[in-house]
């Protein structure tokens, strides 16, 4: 996860079961995990016997990584994540709301006090109806007339907070109604709250990657390796979830003989649909390592294993960076440092898998 935060890492509950009572409605949450990081809560409204039961289902990513920038020159750091709220509204009994819409509005966590957060609303992933409110930092999508029974989806995506010292954020999502208390709905508005944590892990990093968005992850710097893994998603492509893990593992080429160097480099990006990757559309994954661990500059190569278990050796140098139109890949750029003392790696490829010097 991003190394913007100076906290211990230590593991969070991944779902927050809470009861509140907003706008005359007792909200309750109950969660789930669902398969690939996301997890689930509905919440319903308790109306009066003359009104209309409305629930809301609200899906997000836990263990996203905060964005923001960490420390500077070459052990600098760049994260750029995303989340998701996905909503389904549903009219669970009476007659037809009308005019309704869903509102949106973040809160962060910082050292348990609640702050207005500084995550972003990014439209590329979001329902095309969805719109930050004219001055405020919510977000409002309009929903339409609900019969009875009668059920709509959306989509409300954000570039994840900047606050330093973050350790969660929390959507309160109301929906509303023309149909007031004195018109049958009682209440006219009640409001959900979905708590996503996000977790400090020095050497784990995890974004949700919406189509049309650069997404740049990254592990913590420290005193011999740190990773960043930068990619664009292209326009009409499926959102995933992608990650980028360093451990102490040993994966390397069999031809190498055990000459790989460093910590093993895991990134997880097989959650991309076809096409997403390609060698006119690559990822540049740099891993950068402490020289007191480094071998000679000219005897430099990278093991790759790829997902379906196969090897590759890297070793063809790339002509430029980022590598032109017609180039061969997978290629590096090796860069030496002597007053930092740090060698860079710099790896332009678009195959999923483990990396290693």
């Amino acid at each position: 996860m991003t190394p913007a935060r100076t906290h211990a890492p230590t593991r969070r509950s991944l779902r927050r079961l809470a009861a509140a009572t907003v706008a005359g409605a007792t909200i309750l949450l109950l969660g789930a995990a669902a398969p690939g990081g996301a997890s689930v809560a509905e919440s319903c409204s308790a109306p009066a016997p003359s009104g209309r039961l409305v629930c809301v289902t609200v899906e997000d990513l836990d263990g996203v990584s905060p964005s923001g920038v960490t420390t500077s020159g070459k052990k600098s750091v760049d994260v750029q994540a995303y989340q998701y709220y996905k909503l389904t509204i549903r009219n669970s009994g009476g007659n037809t709301l009308t005019q309704g819409s869903a509102t949106v509005a973040l809160t962060d966590a910082v050292a348990g006090s609640p702050t207005a957060s500084t995550a972003s609303f990014v439209a590329s992933g979001s329902s095309a109806n969805c719109a930050p409110a004219s001055g405020s930092g919510t977000v409002v999508c309009p929903l339409p007339n609900m019969p009875a029974g009668a059920e709509t989806g959306l989509v409300v995506a954000y570039r994840t907070s900047t606050t330093p010292g973050v350790t969660a954020t929390t959507a309160a999502i109301t929906t509303s109604f023309k149909e007031g208390a004195n018109q049958g709905a009682n209440p006219a508005a009640f409001t959900a709250f979905e708590t996503t944590s996000l977790e400090p892990e020095p050497q784990l990093s995890v974004a949700w990657s919406p189509a049309g968005q650069s997404v740049g992850l990254g592990t913590s710097p420290a005193d011999t390796q740190f990773s960043t893994l930068k990619f664009t998603v292209p326009g009409g492509k499926a959102a995933f979830r992608s990650s980028l893990q360093e451990s102490d593992g040993f994966v390397c080429a069999p031809e190498l003989e055990g000459a790989c160097f460093g910590q093993l480099v895991v990134t997880d990006l097989s959650g991309a649909a076809a096409g997403t990757f390609s060698p006119t559309n690559p990822f540049a994954l740099t891993m950068t390592v402490s020289l007191d661990i480094a071998p000679a500059l000219k005897d430099l190569a990278i093991s790759h294993k790829r997902d379906d278990g196969t090897f590759e050796v890297i070793r063809t140098r790339c002509a430029s960076t980022p590598p032109a139109a017609g180039d061969a890949l997978p290629c590096f750029t090796p860069t030496k440092d002597n007053k930092e003392k740090l060698l860079v790696l710099q790896v332009f490829a678009y195959e999923n898998g483990s990396w290693m010097p």
